[in-house]
């Protein structure tokens, strides 16, 4: 491949062979090159091609946002792909780069957005809210500043939004909210604290968060047939109202009913978190 231009020392644009142009991204890959002069390959990390929906808008963010704030991304997406033992969704480099310069903009303008949600963010997603954190110090630590924790909730939901195909930052806020919701009912209901240590607890927030997916991506399991599950009716009776509010509220805020089948999955659920028998 050969240079068309640099946008900065680690991203330029170049002709493939078949002559259309690629934004190339990668280490140095462009340090000391000048239009004309041939790519390193090795040193290409990631390919975007004139064909793909966001490449004009990764142009436009790279004349637009300071290299330093370039290379900070960079590097946490680097660090985000080697923790995670995969390479997230392209587009993790223009959602993730926007956000993190428009976050040291608002906090250099003394603008604190409040998450909200980072204790389920830690919980369902402790890998992405570690890489995240992770991320943050490296931005305070680099650019010394003290952006506040809350930060890492936001840089955490784009690290999951480009971790599988079909989520986005709105699906998995989502996520997020369904699952804060479910759990607050149930305390509330219930009149308990929920002890999050436990390894019951993880798995129903785990069933939870896979529910708060499916529902929100009209993939409800339905009753099947072969259904393998068998409820006591004392204990159908004891979590019947508490479901019901559950279902009401997602309604409510959704427009969509919780299938039987879901309805009876998170009964067993509900059951063993509570030890209701």
């Amino acid at each position: 491949m050969i240079v068309k231009s640099v946008l900065n020392n680690s991203a330029l644009i170049a002709f493939n062979d078949k002559k259309e142009e690629c934004v190339l991204i990668g280490k140095g890959i462009a340090f000391n090159k000048h239009a004309g002069d041939k790519v390193d390959d090795a040193k290409v990390e990631k390919i975007f091609s004139s064909h793909q929906s966001r490449t004009d808008e990764l142009i436009e963010l790279l004349e637009d946002v300071p290299e330093k704030v370039f290379e900070i991304t960079n590097a946490i997406i680097r660090y985000a792909n080697r923790k995670l033992k995969t390479e997230l969704n392209s587009g993790i480099y223009v959602t993730l780069l926007d956000h993190v310069n428009s976050a040291i903009e608002r906090f250099s303008e003394g603008i604190v957005l409040d998450f909200g949600m980072l204790d389920e963010v830690q919980m369902m997603y402790p890998k992405e809210y570690e890489i995240a954190c992770w991320a943050l110090d490296y931005i305070n630590a680099t650019l010394d500043m003290d952006i506040p924790i809350d930060e890492s909730g936001f840089i955490a939901i784009h690290i999951i939004a480009n971790s599988s195909k079909g989520m986005d930052t709105g699906i998995a806020k989502k996520v997020l909210r369904i699952t804060r919701d479910i759990t607050k009912i149930i305390e509330e209901y219930y009149n308990v604290n929920l002890d999050t240590t436990g390894i019951t607890y993880s798995r129903f927030i785990t069933h939870a968060k896979y529910l708060a997916l499916r529902y929100i991506n009209h993939s409800q399991i339905e009753e099947q047939e072969d259904n393998i599950f068998t409820l006591n009716p004392n204990v159908v009776e004891k979590t019947k109202e508490v479901i019901g509010i559950l279902n009401d509220r997602l309604n409510e805020t959704y427009g969509q009913s919780l299938s039987e089948y879901e309805k009876m999955y998170l009964t067993i659920h509900i059951c063993r978190l509570l030890k209701i028998s």
